[in-house]
C-alpha cells in the first residue's frame, strides 16, 4: 500500500484509511438514525473490499480490516458526536480533507479510490431499509449519495 502513498505524511495517509469508515457513517447518520445494521454493513463492506477491489486500492482495506475494524468505526462514530447534525458535519468535514490529498496521488489510484468510496456509499443506504433492496435508499441519503464534498479526480 505504500507505494501509491509514497509522497503524503502520515496524517494524510490515516485520512484515505479512515475515508471509507466516514463514508459509511455519513450515509448512516444522514437520515438520522443510525441502526447497528448499518455499522455492522460498513464493517462487512469494508471486508469484502479487501478481495472485491481487483486494483492497488484493496491494500488499503486489507489494511483497515486488520486492525480492529469495528472498534475503529465505533470509535469515529461516537467521535462525531450525538446529533444527526454533528454527525453529518463531522463526517462531511473529514472527507473534504481529501481534496488536498486525492490530486497528488497517481489519477488512477485516485480515481480507483474515489469509486470505491462510492460504491461504500451506495451499499450502506442500501443495509437501512426497504425490501430487496428496494425503496431503501432514502432522500437524505440520495443527497449526499454521490459524496459531492470529494472533488472528482
Amino acid at each position: 500500500m505504500d507505494f501509491p502513498l509514497r509522497n503524503l505524511n502520515e496524517t494524510e495517509k490515516d485520512s484515505l484509511k479512515t475515508a471509507p469508515i466516514y463514508v459509511g457513517l455519513l450515509i448512516a447518520s444522514v437520515d438520522g438514525e443510525v441502526s447497528k445494521n448499518e455499522l455492522a454493513r460498513i464493517e462487512d463492506i469494508i471486508k469484502t473490499k479487501t478481495f472485491s477491489e481487483h486494483n492497488d486500492v484493496h491494500y488499503l482495506y486489507t489494511e483497515l480490516a486488520n486492525n480492529d475494524l469495528l472498534s475503529n468505526i465505533n470509535t469515529i462514530f461516537d467521535g462525531l458526536g450525538s446529533s444527526t447534525d454533528e454527525r453529518v458535519s463531522g463526517a462531511t468535514e473529514a472527507l473534504k480533507n481529501l481534496n488536498s490529498i486525492l490530486p497528488r496521488l497517481n489519477p488512477t489510484y485516485a480515481l480507483q479510490f474515489r469509486d470505491s468510496l462510492h460504491d461504500i456509499a451506495v451499499e450502506v443506504a442500501k443495509a437501512s431499509g426497504g425490501i430487496f433492496g428496494i425503496g431503501s435508499i432514502s432522500d437524505e441519503e440520495k443527497e449526499v449519495l454521490n459524496l459531492p464534498m470529494i472533488d472528482k479526480v
